[in-house]
């Protein structure tokens, strides 16, 4: 089996390709070769005998997400994204990462399938920002989704895009949305949930952290081994 995993240097992908060597499989099939793509250049998994092909690489580039499809994985974990803050501030960066290159992905297995019938899985990482207050709890799976940003805009607009080229048998696709991870380890990044590994992480060595929302705040975690 060839497993390729986008966003393969952050902090789930790198739980996920470890979970992965360390269970030798999946879906009862042996992994023989791993595609790593992420804009830092992957470091290649220990203990794994089989190929490796780890590079740094921009989804959103052109032609990038047809050279990942020309190998023809088995499985493709889409993890890739601008997290919620940046993709606030950097409205055209956001729209060109978080939703041009999963399109530009989706499209080049398409074209792919009609070529000659490839269709891997798809799993793609989406986010509990596709949905808009007021938040019920739990929320239902059918809940309305009104984003509130345009992280949650780019999440929402990808969904319905893997459900239609999953439709149409382009792919089988399967969307997961994951809630805040944490902690996140290392220096804050720019998400904006990102306070909520901040008020634990920091203290822990001694340093001050700022809760920026009132007590009362109900929210939705995971930690990264669950998440995978």
């Amino acid at each position: 089996m060839h497993i390729a995993i986008i966003g393969a240097a952050g902090m789930v992908g790198r739980k996920l390709i470890e979970r992965l060597v360390r269970e030798g499989g999946l879906s009862g099939r042996t992994i023989g070769k791993f595609t790593l793509i992420d804009v830092f250049q992957p470091e290649p998994p220990a203990g794994f005998d089989g190929t490796v092909d780890a590079r740094a690489a921009d989804l959103s580039a052109p032609g990038e997400a047809e050279k990942l499809v020309s190998a023809r994985p088995d499985v493709i974990f889409h993890l890739a994204a601008i997290v919620s803050g940046e993709a606030e501030l950097d409205f055209d960066k956001g729209y060109r990462i978080n939703l041009d290159g999963t399109r530009y992905l989706f499209d080049a297995i398409r074209i792919a399938n009609g070529q000659d019938g490839y269709k891997p899985r798809v799993v793609f990482t989406s986010s509990i920002a596709v949905f808009g207050a007021p938040l019920p709890y739990p929320i239902p799976d059918d809940f309305h989704t009104t984003p509130l940003t345009s992280y949650g805009t780019q999440k929402a607009i990808s969904e319905l895009l893997l459900s239609d080229y999953t439709r149409r048998g382009f792919f089988e696709g399967i969307g997961i949305r994951l809630p805040t991870i944490c902690i996140r380890p290392g220096k804050p990044n720019a998400a904006a949930s990102g306070f909520f590994s901040n008020i634990l992480r920091e203290p822990l060595v001694g340093q001050e952290a700022v809760l920026p929302v009132p007590e009362t705040i109900r929210h939705w975690h995971a930690s990264p081994r669950s998440a995978v």
